[in-house]
């Protein structure tokens, strides 16, 4: 197979640099704090609730076959493609995080479970219609059409 590259287009802000209790690394605020060049690309990022934020796992700790999910050595070891564990074959993270605020190039969210420094390699917006099971169950209606927010929901 063909060897892929990806440049980062920024980098998390927060206050962890090593893992710790992942609720409590969602539960605080991060910064997506995306290079300046990247500005005219998120125009409009201001309409969304949550964002969808896939990153490097810059300190994942290596690929394994199977894991113990959420590291939990009381449950059974399964394949890593089974679990949200980074050591995966690729080390990718994504999450879906909700924004609190976006100033020009820093955008404010919570649920993120990455660490200070992570680099981000893209966003998208979370749009129903793609991202979960209702709106593929929707999507399979002819007459269906997503409604475009511009605002976000409450």
């Amino acid at each position: 197979m063909q060897e892929l590259i990806y440049h980062p287009i920024g980098v998390v802000e927060n206050d962890f640099q090593k893992p710790d209790d992942p609720k409590k690394i969602r539960n605080s605020a991060s910064f997506l704090v995306i290079e300046e060049r990247y500005l005219p690309a998120l125009e409009g990022l201001e309409r969304f609730r949550y964002l969808i934020v896939i990153y490097h796992l810059d300190r994942s700790p290596g690929y394994r076959d199977k894991v113990h999910p959420m590291g939990d050595l009381s449950l059974p070891k399964r394949g890593v493609l089974a679990t949200r564990s980074p050591c995966r074959p690729n080390p990718l993270g994504i999450t879906v995080v909700e924004v609190l605020e976006v100033t020009k190039n820093r955008i404010k969210v919570t649920g993120l479970d990455a660490l200070q420094g992570t680099p981000i390699l893209d966003i998208k917006p979370y749009e129903e219609h793609f991202d979960s099971p209702l709106g593929l169950q929707r999507e399979r209606d002819p007459s269906y059409r997503p409604k475009d927010h511009r605002t976000k929901e409450s």
